[in-house]
């Protein structure tokens, strides 16, 4: 190991000073090696620097004497390219697992732990015990490996969906390569939002238990052996079951589906469930429902990197109590994956720090307090409501015009977010049949600032 020998070269008592200095400025990087937890306190830019290079020198692309010839050498045309990676040029993963270490890159697979171990960590400060990874892929993608895994694991066909109007959990449900069957939202009371009923939930895992059953049953009879087992095993055979994809986080008037009461139904017919928080690690509000819904049936959760962390686009974030599905997770990817997005991920742990992140979700709650009552205003002047909603992201205001070209705009107005809906648009509203209103969603997610809402804010209303 390297030897910083600096002794006879300068008086002792300089040397001595001087490596005080030197320690001051390598103490953080060495309980992050030494603890593996997240930091309170923010590290500087050039301490993240100069850890991301110490690990990255570990790689063996990086080894002068080192004789490549093999088809995937770390070799890049760029040295922007080595920038974009923090020097891990051979990735992490090994052959299609996700955390396996490479033997080529022993820096990048300590970077990965490290990040890895600091999730865990965070999320643990926040109040959640799970265990965690994170991926180099999107939210999407993220729930797709997390659905192969619990396919494969319990034999899972067929994935109740209780209906969100995205596409990306969509597509993940196709690419897992299991069928959906949809929950319909229903409109609240007030007619103001919209939710799926839990008691609808619970008939649409009944409904596929039983063709199961039923399924299975034929087959058996087929083979002559249906009447030669006993009643007991009758109700328990079918070969195939049901999971659960459950929506906490998204666009009002689509309201979270209520996760506690799913993961006590999962429980109850012991059958898998993943929920879909998109955005759930920045606000408390979540945090509370996924503390509450843990201690029932939740076999995982996946967040973005982005979403939460203010990473570039491009990382997921999965976490469950139990570390051994997150190995399988691991494993349903395929290949070897891109540093980058798990590089940004630990920057942004380090850059943050717990205590400003912390602050971070204060602020955020403050901004949609703000962005609320600015809205009830506009509404006031205009004759239109801000919609009752539980969201406490992002708010919905009603309007009489063209929604969407309204949020058009907005956009011409240099107002990135809003998000216009007709009534009449059946999946931006998340609803089968027609909802009442016209309306713009904003967002007051973590990291906005004040001065963007009051002048987002104050445009909307020239316009509206």
């Amino acid at each position: 190991m390297f030897n910083f020998n600096t002794k006879g070269i300068i008086p002792q008592n300089m040397e001595d000073r001087g490596k005080i200095v030197l320690n001051e400025n390598l103490k953080n990087i060495e309980n992050i090696l030494n603890h593996r937890k997240i930091l309170n306190e923010p590290m500087e830019d050039y301490e993240i620097e100069l850890f991301l290079k110490l690990l990255s020198l570990m790689d063996t692309d990086k080894d002068k004497k080192s004789l490549r010839i093999g088809e995937r050498e770390g070799r890049i045309a760029s040295e922007l390219q080595n920038k974009l990676v923090a020097g891990f040029c051979h990735g992490i993963g090994r052959s299609g697992n996700l955390t396996d270490p490479q033997p080529k890159a022993p820096g990048a697979s300590i970077m990965y732990s490290i990040t890895n171990s600091l999730l865990t960590s965070f999320l643990n400060k926040l109040g959640l015990p799970v265990k965690c990874i994170g991926t180099p892929v999107s939210t999407g993608v993220s729930i797709s490996l997390c659905l192969s895994a619990i396919r494969k694991k319990y034999n899972c066909n067929t994935v109740i969906y209780p209906y969100a109007s995205h596409k990306s959990p969509i597509k993940a449900v196709s690419f897992s390569g299991m069928k959906m069957r949809l929950v319909e939202t229903v409109l609240s009371e007030d007619k103001e939002s919209v939710y799926v009923p839990i008691e609808h939930i619970e008939e649409a895992i009944k409904k596929e238990i039983d063709n199961n059953i039923n399924n299975n049953i034929n087959n058996l009879y087929k083979n002559n052996i249906y009447n030669n087992i006993n009643k007991k095993s009758r109700n328990n055979s079918y070969e195939y079951i049901p999971c659960v994809l459950s929506t906490l986080t998204f666009f009002p008037p689509r309201d979270s589906d209520n996760i506690v009461e799913i993961a006590k139904i999962c429980e109850e017919y012991n059958i898998p469930h993943i929920i879909n928080g998109a955005y759930a690690i920045q606000s408390k509000h979540y945090i509370d429902m996924l503390r509450k819904a843990l201690k029932y049936r939740v076999d995982a959760v996946v967040s973005s990197s982005d979403k939460n962390l203010l990473t570039p686009i491009g990382g997921g974030i999965i976490y469950s109590k139990d570390e051994s599905i997150l190995k399988k997770i691991s494993k349903s990817y395929p290949g070897r994956a891109c540093a980058s997005p798990i590089v940004n991920m630990l920057i942004s742990l380090l850059a943050i720090g717990f205590n400003n992140y912390k602050k971070l979700m204060e602020q955020q709650v403050k901004s949609k307090s703000l962005l609320d009552e600015l809205l009830v205003n506009i509404a006031k002047e205009t004759n239109n409501k801000l919609l009752n909603t539980n969201s406490p992201i992002a708010s919905c205001i009603t309007t009489k015009l063209n929604p969407v070209e309204l949020a058009g705009k907005l956009y011409s107005l240099r107002i990135t977010g809003p998000r216009g809906v007709s009534k009449n648009d059946k999946f931006g509203n998340c609803y089968l049949g027609k909802f009442p209103y016209n309306y713009i969603v904003l967002n007051a997610a973590i990291g906005v600032e004040d001065s963007d809402i009051i002048n987002a804010v104050d445009k909307l209303r020239k316009i509206i």
